[in-house]
């Protein structure tokens, strides 16, 4: 009997729904005859298996189980991963050297008439994984993922800001603001993990309100919200001793927190430990599934904690903001008292509940105040340097207040000294109809510095007869002392020069710490990536006779793969050089040759 003689139920549930039997292998069969077309193309089900199979990270919603859409899905995805193989690989030609790659890519991977951003999210982490053994395609994917997470978190959070007040989740406000700071790795804290965590919360204040009493579980059995004020106190002090005595919740001073624990509510969950502001939506969460409606209000001059003052307030009328009946709650205070009357608490008598935009609003403004007076020299949540960090706060905090021009002002100023994201402050400054003033003019003018760059870097510029050592080598780098290090460091060469050259990215590293000279400036030039740099450190421009061949070392660095400062980018170690992706062979040979020659020149090395 041949394969498609089978019946189908043979064809669909025992061979081809084998996970070893992947996407592609099903449409290459559907080419191979028309029987095995059209069973396989009009099977839903094994293309909805096909696609949870491959993308299992992407949840399948109940209702689209049954739908007859899951060809034309998988077809899509296929779509969109071809599509971030060629933008990635397409990343070296159009950015070297200035290896940033362009938004208008990263905006056409998840946008369009039919975008599935999830696949192309899953297929970058894939492809920027350590698995990825060609260390260009790794470290653009890295690129692109970490822009292409900051797009989705962006547009998340603007759909749930446009939902009405009353629906507006503050646990999932807080849970995108945690995925911002977790951007630069490879996977990111789900919003059904904090849920989850929340849910054990729940769980455990109905445990333990049934150990304590039969009859209290008929407070958390309904589904609407509890009016007696009775009932409500019972429940709150269960949440409060649940939280803060039997797991221990602590709240923290915001000095003693480091800047990506104070604004994720994951880190907070996790250790226990966390500021006012997520201590007090986590329990405004639990009491709401516990039929509890709270409305948080912010008032007064900051606390001694360096945060706001915040309550919790209760009414037995939902619509009142004043009477005898409004009672409210502070979660963290040192001697807790649930649901006091109004006029124990003078200031916030009368004020509105505070939106939710308010509430991140007050989060980012705290955050950046205590860093332009107290945190500067202690975030590094990147790894690639204060300034840069400061940057992607200020750009957190644009997300929440998309129209504050202050906030637009000040991250363009930040990306024109970091040369970094231009094409975003334009669009920034555009949106907040800033199109005239100076800074838009300065982005103009460096976005244009940068395109002759990368136009001038297309041209072949040949090595000179006098240049000792081929990008791409690995070196030992002895130091001098009026450079970074002080001491002997294995390093990589990514580029040369015939004499000493002040490049823009050389400017970057030095423009902190004024060099005290170089040595013999006629003298060649290279351009190194140290082994084991402190973070955010780019490279140095060394002379000649500060390297020396080594024994056979394997530098790591996190540019390795990109194209900064070199005339090429490398793909992967051979033992003894870094190899081009152009032609590794040619490389490799013209790295021997002149490390035979320079032993001729100069037994010594």
């Amino acid at each position: 009997m041949s394969f498609n003689q089978l019946p189908e139920e043979v064809l669909l549930r025992h061979i081809l729904s084998f996970a070893e039997i992947t996407i592609f292998d099903l449409q290459s069969l559907m080419f191979s005859c028309h029987t095995l077309y059209r069973v396989i193309r009009n099977s839903n089900e094994l293309w909805r298996l096909k696609f949870s199979t491959r993308w299992p990270q992407i949840p399948i919603k109940h209702q689209e189980r049954n739908e007859k859409i899951w060809y034309e899905r998988v077809a899509l995805a296929i779509r969109a991963v071809k599509k971030v193989h060629s933008t990635v690989q397409e990343m070296s030609f159009q950015c070297y050297p200035l290896n940033q790659s362009p938004l208008s890519a990263v905006d056409k991977l998840i946008t369009g008439q039919h975008p599935i951003p999830e696949c192309v999210q899953h297929e970058l982490e894939l492809m920027a994984s350590t698995m990825n053994e060609n260390l260009t395609t790794q470290y653009y994917a890295r690129d692109i993922l970490t822009k292409v997470k900051s797009r989705l978190i962006e547009h998340k959070f603007q759909d749930l800001m446009a939902q009405p007040e009353s629906q507006i989740s503050l646990v999932e406000g807080a849970a995108l603001i945690s995925q911002w700071f977790e951007m630069g790795m490879l996977t990111q804290t789900s919003l059904s993990d904090i849920r989850q965590s929340i849910e054990d919360l729940v769980e455990r204040v109905r445990r333990l309100a049934n150990s304590m009493m039969d009859n209290v579980e008929c407070s958390f059995s309904t589904t609407g919200a509890c009016h007696s004020f009775e009932k409500a106190k019972e429940i709150l002090d269960l949440i409060h001793l649940v939280m803060f005595r039997e797991i221990g919740f602590e709240p923290c001073h915001i000095y003693r927190l480091s800047l990506d624990h104070y604004c994720s509510i994951v880190e907070v969950l996790k250790t226990k430990h966390g500021c006012k502001m997520l201590l007090t939506i986590i329990f405004q969460e639990v009491a709401k599934k516990l039929g509890i409606p709270l409305q948080i209000v912010i008032y007064g001059e900051r606390s001694f904690s360096g945060e706001k003052n915040l309550l919790l307030r209760w009414s037995e009328n939902p619509g009142e903001v004043d009477g005898d009946r409004i009672y409210y709650i502070d979660v963290c205070a040192e001697i807790y008292e649930s649901l006091q009357p109004c006029h124990r608490y003078p200031p916030a008598m009368g004020r509105p509940a505070s939106s939710a935009h308010k509430v991140f609003q007050q989060m980012m403004s705290t955050i950046l105040e205590q860093l332009r007076g107290h945190w500067g020299s202690f975030i590094n949540f990147t790894g690639k340097g204060n300034d840069n960090d400061f940057r992607l706060l200020i750009r957190l905090a644009i997300i929440i207040s998309p129209r504050d021009k202050n906030l637009v002002l000040e991250y363009t100023n930040l990306c024109l000294v970091l040369s970094l994201q231009l094409e975003d402050a334009v669009q920034l400054l555009q949106s907040v109809g800033l199109q005239g003033h100076q800074m838009m003019k300065k982005c103009a003018e460096k976005l244009c510095k940068q395109q002759i760059l990368i136009i001038a870097a297309k041209f072949v510029c040949n090595r000179p007869p006098t240049l000792r050592y081929a990008v791409g080598l690995v070196m030992e780098y002895i130091s001098m002392p009026d450079f970074y290090f002080n001491h002997s460091q294995p390093c990589v060469i990514v580029s040369w020069s015939p004499n000493f050259q002040k490049s823009e990215q050389w400017k970057t590293v030095n423009r902190k710490r004024k060099l005290k000279g170089v040595k013999r400036q006629d003298q060649a030039y290279y351009h190194i990536l140290v082994k084991n740099a402190p973070s955010g450190f780019i490279g140095l421009n060394v002379p000649e006779e500060t390297l020396e061949l080594p024994h056979d070392i394997l530098i790591t660095h996190e540019l390795l793969g990109s194209d900064f400062g070199g005339n090429g980018y490398f793909e992967r170690f051979d033992g003894r050089s870094y190899l081009h992706t152009n032609s590794p062979a040619k490389l490799l040979q013209s790295a021997m040759q002149l490390m035979e020659s320079s032993r001729r020149r100069d037994p010594q090395t």
